[in-house]
């Protein structure tokens, strides 16, 4: 098979639809030799992409640089057989047409945090009409699938539903010198810690994750909270939101940090809270089991489906029903090991290399007909 990829989200970032795109070619590529992929990126950017991201020793891709016009002209020029878009956009077709993969709906369903130039609307009937015009639209969530058929009223049969894995980065790292060496440069005065996720975005919620910080003090005297991701949003900040609710001396900003970083914090972690009010899928829940760290997440969304019952749940909106969590798993030692280890075994579960599989297959069933 000639397969294309928009590779685009890979030169933006690790995070999200980048760490989606990256870990999911890297899977095929290793998994099926024989498929010839096509990773098509912005003009400028494909040796920076060879150089961070070792694929020097992958003969079956080729990288191809061209812009977002360029990209249906080249994917004709490369004779594909099928055209893939990770990120929302399905830029081309190959012989058999394009599959696009949907993420999430958050935007669609709280459409005021929308930063879209022309509104949430016109993105909305964009994303629709592609879905339609894909021969399959793939999704990370049997959450998202429901999300996708309600929304663009599309029938359940056109989606197929392929679970992220957790990247093979994140591993229970003990380097107490690191450590003392990240301690040092983020702030960190305390050994032990709280870690919370996302940033200051509204939908990450870090206001109930500290209102409920607040209501369970005693729980993790002696020990920071430590927020990872961009400190200020314009629907608030770290700071403000934590002198609110007078954590102010507690908290340690980290901002964002590399994945090697992440590993660290997630690994030492006394705690790992992500109480998102929205998410399609939620790869730090996976991250944070990986590492060993017990697991706190919400009730809501995509979240329990990737849990898979190795995290406890408290909805998003409720800081008191947190904090009772909080409090249990920071003082009942038994509970704090049961989490850990069935963390380990559910972040097993989830492989980069069996959502390769899937796709693979999906492919082959695309360009030999099974999905007519």
């Amino acid at each position: 098979m000639r397969i294309g990829i928009d590779a685009a989200p890979i030169v933006g970032g690790e995070g999200g639809v980048g760490t989606h795109t990256t870990e999911l070619l890297k899977a095929m590529v290793s998994h099926d030799k024989a498929t010839e992929f096509f990773a098509y990126v912005p003009p400028g950017t494909a040796d920076s992409v060879l150089r961070k991201g070792g694929w020097t020793s992958s003969p079956n891709v080729r990288w191809i640089e061209a812009g977002r016009w360029k990209v249906p002209w080249r994917a004709r020029k490369d004779r594909l057989d099928l055209f893939h878009g990770p990120n929302f956009k399905m830029r081309a077709e190959g012989r058999c047409g394009g599959i696009v993969t949907i993420h999430d709906m958050w935007l669609d369903r709280a459409p005021e945090y929308s930063r879209k130039t022309f509104g949430q609307r016109w993105s909305f009937q964009r994303t629709r009409r592609t879905v339609w015009r894909a021969r399959k639209v793939v999704t990370v969530s049997r959450f998202s699938a429901g999300e996708i058929a309600e929304l663009y009223s599309l029938p359940a049969e056109r989606i197929a539903v392929i679970p992220n894995g957790v990247s093979e980065s994140f591993w229970p790292e003990r380097n107490d010198e690191a450590m003392k060496g990240l301690r040092q440069r983020i702030g960190l005065g305390t050994e032990g810690f709280i870690l919370f996720l996302g940033g200051a975005d509204p939908r990450k919620n870090h206001t109930g994750f500290l209102a409920a910080a607040a209501k369970c003090r005693e729980a993790w005297k002696g020990l920071s909270l430590v927020l990872v991701g961009d400190p200020a949003h314009r629907f608030g900040n770290y700071r403000d939101t934590a002198k609110a609710y007078g954590l102010e001396s507690d908290i340690v900003c980290a901002g964002r940090v590399s994945p090697d970083v992440l590993r660290l914090l997630y690994s030492y972690a006394r705690l790992f809270v992500f109480p998102s009010r929205y998410e399609g899928f939620g790869m730090p829940v996976l991250e944070a089991m990986a590492c060993g760290a017990p697991t706190i997440t919400s009730t809501t969304s995509a979240l329990p489906e990737v849990a898979g019952g190795a995290a406890l749940l408290a909805h998003p909106g409720d800081p008191e029903e947190l904090a009772g969590l909080m409090s249990r798993v920071l003082t009942e030692e038994p509970l704090h090991k049961d989490l850990r280890m069935r963390g380990f075994v559910r972040a097993k579960e989830m492989t980069w290399h069996a959502a390769a599989v899937q796709t693979l297959s999906l492919y082959q069933d695309l360009c030999t007909g099974k999905h007519e």
